[in-house]
């Protein structure tokens, strides 16, 4: 490639800045990232907001947006405008003849129009934020065995990615067995952040009383998530000891919220914002052990970042866990009330504050980390 040329970059995703969306915050972090080391960006998403916000507002690179006809919650006529983004995208990115495509998972199925509309030999990166069509079957919408199953996954296959950017080691171990040893691998948790002194020094009202054990689950509650982890957490903390902050969205929240409603040591939220996460004592998250390598919450990394301990219900073999063991508990599922109570009845605020010292320190490795997955990316990218 002529070297007085710069390198044009397209990254494609649903939600990218000043939308709200966690994949279009992690997308712009890496246009930026790249924009300074001289990369031209531009980002092609849907004008339409994500379920919550995020901190970052500023746009990164050259905006491309596509209207979308519906951000409603119908599955039905979600699925038909989630396809119609997905192609809309794609194809204005594909317009602008770009050296080098990121290509994320949302909305669902984008890898696989990407596979579909790509040309082949180009040069694409996928970042497998989602792993589609293996979503569908965790979903139960479709089995493994299936035709539909087994047509979208020869679809993916038949035009693999030039590199992919997975959510950590097992996820990697997953798509190595999947596209084999041709495709080379960075590894990016999703939800990395530096926390910093912005913001209020007071705490938010919920988080005044200091002589309680602040728990908190803050954000997406659906598919991939249990919702009897945290009735059985609501069913037994000690409202003398214990406070749980729930700020939830998604499919199984309003279910969720309805079964907390009036619980003595529960507080529900509209929302909290990311400076204010620090508050919460231990942050709760969980992911069904069909969802593993699938996805992986950032929801769990983002606690750890902001020097929160983490109470993780979910498989010991899976990228959450293996990366953030040290700053927190797992449950083993074996009888969930149980494994809670026996937790909260010996848990104290110095053990507590052992963990959440872990965290910090586990923070400043996993900002590292990403730093190092920014850089072996663009190495790829200028390798061309």
């Amino acid at each position: 490639m002529d070297q007085q040329k710069a390198i044009t970059v397209n990254i494609v995703n649903r939600s990218y800045p000043p939308n709200s969306g966690m994949t279009g915050e992690s997308a712009a972090e890496l246009a930026a990232y790249l924009l300074d080391k001289g990369i031209q960006i531009n980002a092609l998403h849907v004008d339409a907001d994500y379920r919550k916000g995020t901190v970052q507002k500023k746009t990164i690179g050259n905006s491309h947006k596509i209207k979308t006809f519906y951000n409603g919650k119908n599955k039905f006529l979600r699925l038909f405008s989630n396809l119609y983004e997905g192609i809309s995208i794609l194809r204005k990115s594909q317009s602008l003849k770009p050296d080098v495509t990121i290509c994320m998972t949302e909305p669902p199925l984008l890898n696989i129009c990407a596979a579909l509309i790509f040309k082949k030999k180009q040069k694409w990166i996928l970042w497998s934020m989602d792993l589609f069509p293996e979503a569908l079957s965790s979903g139960r919408i479709v089995t493994t065995s299936g035709f539909i199953y087994n047509f979208l996954d020869r679809i993916v296959l038949k035009n693999k990615p030039w590199h992919i950017i997975s959510l950590g080691e097992y996820q990697t171990r997953y798509l190595q067995n999947k596209f084999g040893a041709d495709v080379t691998f960075t590894n990016l948790p999703c939800g990395i952040y530096k926390e910093t002194s912005e913001g209020s020094m007071n705490p938010p009202s919920w988080a005044e009383n200091k002589t309680k054990i602040i728990f908190g689950y803050c954000g997406n509650i659906g598919e991939a998530h249990s919702t009897e982890f945290i009735t059985s957490f609501i069913d037994t903390l000690n409202p003398e000891r214990h406070k749980l902050v729930l700020a939830l969205y998604g499919s199984k929240a309003k279910e969720v919220l309805a079964y907390a409603e009036g619980k003595p040591g529960v507080e529900i939220l509209g929302f909290v914002n990311r400076v204010d996460m620090k508050y919460i004592d231990v942050h709760l998250a969980s992911l069904k052990k069909e969802w593993v390598n699938v996805c992986v919450p950032s929801k769990a990394v983002s606690s750890v970042c902001c020097g929160s301990a983490l109470l993780y219900d979910g498989d010991a073999e899976s990228d959450n866990w293996h990366l953030l063991q040290r700053a927190g508990w797992r449950l083993r599922e074996e009888n969930l009330n149980e494994e809670i109570a026996s937790l909260l009845k010996t848990l104290d605020r110095a053990t507590v504050e052992q963990k959440k010292s872990e965290a910090v320190k586990l923070a400043e490795e996993l900002n590292e980390m990403k730093n190092a997955a920014f850089h072996q990316i663009y190495s790829k990218i200028t390798s061309l």
